[in-house]
């Protein structure tokens, strides 16, 4: 049960990295089939980005730059596949090692003409749950907007690949730390709700999405949530990128809305997000933050700083979580990554026992 309870803890979800939407001045649809980011790579992702801007130099002609996903004239397929090694606290007084597959993610994207595709995710969660997405996409319509109908998530704040982090889906349920959630809405063991999303790029680099969907916190095929978000993209010249967005999400009593964003600088790029959820815990206010700071020192070495912060009920005095991540991600490949980190945690609770550091090894494939 605490191998089980430790895998959710570090399971890490094929959503796209922010700092790259940030470092280009534009938005996740540069790089990506799904408009709001994460998945299946389109062709600029694949055969620019991930060929030639994320591998180590020396390997850049190891990379298959006649390899786009494309079977036939019309059919793209792709996956993410991770494998991880953990070392963590078993009890107070023992360390403990575990290695494990922890994603593998199919899609399959039908491009219909220029202006419509239907996609599909099948990826394995847990032990043998499958888990499955799918929506069909009109884009090219009037003012460039897009319309997308099927099951995914609601466009909301930051994509970041940890759903670990407080703003995503944070240390599922209860766990060894004690607090009663720890994390907001989107863990890894959420179903896609049934969605209509718009999607409208309004002017320079505005972008407004919104969608209405089946519930989300309920689990229940009423159609009540509604989420919406501008998010704004550019560059002031070579070397400055920057994004800034605001998110807002309503089902029933449950509200939350956030801001998020970064800059990037040179070699350098911090990403961020704010978010207050009401009634996420009954009768409470949480509020969840996330801050990233990333140094690519070669290119294919990225140098990681990151803190989450979490507040339960933000009129107690006690009970938060703060997390300190240190490490380093490194992209050997275009169809690889080996992310390492040290995460220690700080709980806000009395007679809270301090844990020690925990370790994380990652091999992350893609194609």
């Amino acid at each position: 049960m605490k191998i089980l309870l430790f895998l959710s803890l570090s399971l890490s979800l094929s959503f796209a990295l922010p700092r790259f939407a940030v470092q280009n001045g534009s938005s996740c649809i540069a790089c990506h089939v799904n408009p709001t980011g994460s998945g299946l790579r389109n062709d600029y992702g694949s055969n620019v980005v991930a060929l030639e801007e994320l591998p180590l130099e020396r390997w850049l002609d190891k990379g298959n730059e006649d390899w786009d996903g494309y079977i036939s004239d019309h059919l793209q397929i792709g996956g993410d596949f991770r494998l991880q090694g953990v070392q963590y606290n078993e009890t107070d007084s023992t360390r403990k090692s575990a290695f494990f597959p922890m994603q593998a993610d199919i899609y399959f994207h039908l491009k219909l003409n220029n202006s419509a595709g239907i996609f599909t995710k099948i990826g394995v969660r847990g032990k043998s749950t499958l888990s499955t997405e799918y929506w069909a996409l009109l884009r090219n319509l009037p003012q460039n907007a897009w319309v997308r109908v099927g099951r995914t998530l609601p466009n909301y704040g930051l994509r970041v690949d940890d759903h670990t982090s407080f703003i995503r889906g944070g240390n599922f349920s209860r766990t060894i730390l004690g607090l009663e959630k720890e994390g907001l809405i989107f863990g890894p063991y959420l179903d896609p709700p049934a969605i209509l999303e718009l999607g409208v790029p309004m002017f320079g680099g505005l972008q407004w999405t919104s969608s209405i969907s089946t519930s989300i916190i309920n689990n229940s095929e009423e159609l009540n949530n509604l989420t919406t978000q501008f998010n704004y993209t550019g560059s002031i010249n070579d070397n400055i990128a920057y994004m800034g967005g605001f998110s807002y999400m309503q089902e029933d009593n449950f509200n939350m809305l956030g801001v998020s964003g970064g800059i990037s600088y040179a070699n350098f790029t911090w990403t961020f997000e704010a978010d207050q959820a009401k009634n996420w815990i009954n009768g409470n206010t949480s509020l969840a933050l996330y801050d990233e700071i990333a140094w690519e020192i070669i290119q294919g070495v990225h140098l990681i700083g990151k803190y989450d912060f979490f507040d339960p009920k933000t009129d107690w005095q006690t009970g938060s979580i703060s997390r300190y991540t240190f490490g380093a991600e490194i992209y050997p490949l275009n169809i690889m990554e080996i992310k390492i980190q040290m995460r220690m945690n700080q709980v806000d609770l009395d007679n809270a026992a301090t844990t020690d550091p925990e370790y994380l090894i990652q091999t992350h494939f893609w194609f």
